[in-house]
């Protein structure tokens, strides 16, 4: 019996080959029709042929997708056959039939693909702009949807007739990929000297090679934005290139051709194998081999190093080239601005950095970085979003109506905006430390092109900002919701935390869990400044019932600057004899200040009336990083915590264990830090081991604060206990709070598809102004 059936499929179901994979699967089974991209990112479907036919087809089509398809929902409405001859690809249509589908992130180059770059004689022999309806830019090419070449950065490229001819052919693997080329009709490398000049050489990458192998510092456009790169054997380049970026100790990223190389350096599981090859590419945190050759100044001070496979056919005949183990790629911006993405931008930015740069005359349409990724006990966290994730959406637990929509713009540093609409939170590119106004434009920029990239009409209901009436963000927010009329929402930084975790776990609106949140700093809600928390609460509200002890915090954010500072208001606030026994740890604590002893009669007298508390798990990690020699100065966001977390990994907690102090004050739990880092500075001063000293203050930290939240829960009644903020980028403070949390009976949350970091905090925010706006 014939029949014919109309088909709608949301998801991620344009942009990856999704129209000729269901013109393949329908001329397999005798139907005809149609398939047609819809301007809502959807794909539609009409197909006709015998009801058995059209039952296999549909049984066959979510098995058999494009592997880098998500399809997430399938709608089918039966009726009769219309007389279709055949079954064809139309051109895009401009309506709409839902909201829900978006264009895919990025896509690695495919193994395809790469043949065709070494096959000699082929069209793309050695072209690094290769590319079919499988893999290539997606979110970076973009402007608008329906995804077609001419709303691209290939609508600049007409294709030639070898191009067109299997841009038409169904069978063909580049059929309606919107992205294909070749090296007759496509996009152009070029080798160019800091003041623009091009150099007249036959292959630039090849030529780029043999600068980089000489020493040069080259920067390098790739898909999302221009990187810098140098070798990364030799410490001269690294440190030329640390000095020209001011960027004295953050670690950089390695590029390696490949996992052999990679293993030559790194200690490489199976589950971080999975994640280097996939198609996302992300840079994968990894501890550095016995054998670790590579210069000790690509991540000075660390354990760790962050590598990614080459994911363009640029990187990939740029590393055959450089036949190196690895390259620093690393992102191309001056300290604290965006990356640069067009050539113009790159010279003017990089022009005192780089000596060349390898360029190409393709646009960059949207902006993004690499994303980076670490495993912990075979649980992937993420510490940067971006490439190769977004547009992803969050789902929300949310009802939210058609002309609904929440804007949310985050806090400050590693900062990333989001849009909430219809019950989905897409979170943009990662945005950077908005405490400046170019990357508060950027933060404008982007959160404006993903709502015309998601063909979102709404305007904004409400727009959520960080409490901090300091932040740039905060000021942002209010200009935009005066420009609008809509609501202005103000979050507190932790309980956006708490509810990003939440949120991305779908937990319902009416659940309350028992929050574990630690980080740097976040405005709280009596004016101090919060950072070593437990909550219990839900998207409406929260309550604080516990914290750190709270400690006197001198000059600011200049404790976050130099730790040293934040060590010495713990120490010199202690019983004289207390001081005297560890007199040797305040005179070398006193010695790393920038002013020495005048500085300290400054900060002796701003003890005496302190007008600023912290309740910071960072502080704490950053004053025992002082006390045991490790850190400084802090020259990048995390770094002493960070540097302690490397020296902890080579000591034993249990060789000074230390029994957490918890205080009832109110009804309020608080956890003691004074005593602790009395009692470890007492250990140095015995002569105990400094990598001990931090590995006993991580599991002092874990170990208290799990416990203040279990005894929380079980007065409670409650079940799940859940952990967010920068802190829990820490391996052993995760592993170890989760470990507590679990052998008590809770259930235990941590994140999986956001940063806990604050990359992750404006989904929070978005669902918090959600429950107030909404309901």
């Amino acid at each position: 019996m014939l029949r014919g059936a109309t088909v709608r499929i949301q998801g991620v179901v344009q942009a990856v080959g999704f129209r000729p994979f269901i013109y393949r699967l329908a001329v397999r089974h005798n139907l005809k029709g149609y398939v047609a991209n819809l301007e809502d990112a959807t794909v539609e479907i009409f197909v006709e042929g015998e009801e058995k036919a059209i039952k296999d087809f549909l049984k066959a089509l979510p098995k058999e997708a494009p592997k880098v398809s998500q399809i997430e929902s399938v709608e089918v409405s039966w009726g009769a056959p219309r007389g279709y001859r055949g079954f064809e690809i139309r051109p895009s249509q401009f309506r709409r039939m839902s909201f829900g589908s978006i264009i895919p992130p990025d896509i690695s180059i495919c193994e395809e693909c790469v043949k065709d770059m070494f096959r000699p004689g082929s069209r793309w022999y050695l072209y690094p702009f290769t590319c079919c309806a499988q893999c290539g830019p997606r979110f970076t090419s973009v402007w608008a949807l329906p995804y077609d070449r001419q709303r691209t950065n290939m609508a600049d490229f007409p294709l030639c007739e070898d191009c067109l001819r299997e841009y038409e052919d169904p069978m063909d693997r580049r059929f309606h990929a919107q992205g294909i080329c070749c090296s007759r009709c496509g996009p152009r490398m070029m080798l160019v000297d800091r003041r623009g000049e091009a150099l007249e050489v036959d292959e630039p990458v090849r030529e780029a090679a043999k600068l980089l192998k000489e020493g040069y510092i080259v920067a390098v456009k790739g898909i999302g934005g221009v990187h810098l790169a140098a070798l990364a054997v030799d410490d001269e380049p690294v440190l030329e290139l640390r000095k020209r970026k001011r960027r004295p100790y953050q670690p950089f990223a390695l590029m390696s051709p490949d996992l052999e190389a990679v293993r030559s350096f790194a200690d490489v599981s199976s589950e971080e194998e999975k994640l280097l090859v996939s198609w996302r590419k992300p840079i994968v945190v990894l501890r550095k081999s016995g054998d670790y050759y590579l210069s000790e100044w690509v991540s000075p001070g660390l354990d760790t190093v962050g590598v990614m496979l080459p994911y363009t056919g640029i990187h990939i005949l740029l590393l055959r080239y450089c036949g190196e183990p690895a390259l620093i790629m690393t992102s191309g911006n001056p300290s604290g601005l965006p990356m640069a993405i067009s050539n113009e931008e790159a010279l003017r930015l990089l022009g005192g950095i780089a000596d060349f740069f390898l360029l190409h005359n393709r646009r960059i349409i949207n902006r993004c970085d690499d994303s980076v990724v670490r495993l912990v006990d075979g649980m992937p966290i993420l510490y940067r979003r971006s490439r190769g994730f977004v547009p992803s959406p969050i789902e929300i637990p949310m009802k939210m109506e058609e002309n609904q929509l929440v804007l949310s713009l985050g806090a400050e540093l590693r900062n990333v905006g989001a849009i909430l609409y219809r019950s989905r939170c897409f979170p943009t590119q990662y945005i950077g430390d908005t405490d400046n106004m170019e990357t508060l434009d950027y933060l404008r920029e982007a959160v404006h092109r993903l709502k015309g990239l998601l063909g979102i009409e709404a305007e904004p209901t409400a727009i959520a900002h960080d409490l901090n009436p300091a932040y740039l963000t905060t000021r942002l927010a209010k200009e935009l919701s005066e420009n609008s009329g809509c609501r202005l929402v103000a979050v507190q930084h932790h309980h956006a935390h708490l509810a990003s975790l939440m949120a991305e776990w779908g937990l319902p609106a009416d659940e309350q869990i028992v929050g574990i949140v630690m980080d740097g700093v976040g405005y709280g809600a009596d004016g101090d400044a919060w950072g070593g928390e437990v909550l219990v609460g839900g998207y409406e509200g929260f309550r604080r019932v516990g914290h750190l002890e709270r400690q006197p915090m001198p000059g600011g954010d200049l404790c976050a600057l130099y730790p040293d500072r934040m060590l010495l208001a713990v120490l010199l606030t202690r019983s004289e004899d207390d001081r005297r026994r560890v007199q040797s740890v305040l005179s070398r604590s006193v010695k790393h200040l920038p002013h020495g002893d005048a500085e300290l009669r400054v900060l002796l007298a701003q003890l005496r009336n302190p007008s600023l508390h912290t309740t910071s798990a960072g502080r704490f990690l950053d004053a025992v990083s002082a006390l045991a020699d490790v850190c400084h100065r802090r020259t990048y966001e995390g770094e002493p915590a960070i540097r302690l977390e490397a020296a902890a990994n080579r000591g034993r907690p249990d060789a000074l264990p230390l029994a957490p102090q918890i205080a009832d004050e109110k009804g309020v739990y608080v956890l003691k830090t004074g005593d602790p880092l009395y009692e470890l500075a007492c250990a140095l001063e015995e002569g105990r081991r400094r990598v001990d000293v931090c590995a006993a203050a991580q599991e002092a930290l874990a170990r208290g604060m799990a416990e203040i939240a279990i005894g929380v829960a079980e007065e409670r009644g409650i079940k799940t206990v859940g952990v967010s903020g920068g802190v829990f980028m820490n391996a052993y403070i995760l592993r170890r709070t989760r470990q507590i949390v679990e052998d008590a009976g809770l259930r235990f949350l941590h994140h999986r598809l956001l940063p806990p970091g604050d990359g992750g905090l404006c989904v929070g925010q978005a669902a918090v102004a959600a429950a107030k706006t909404f309901g």
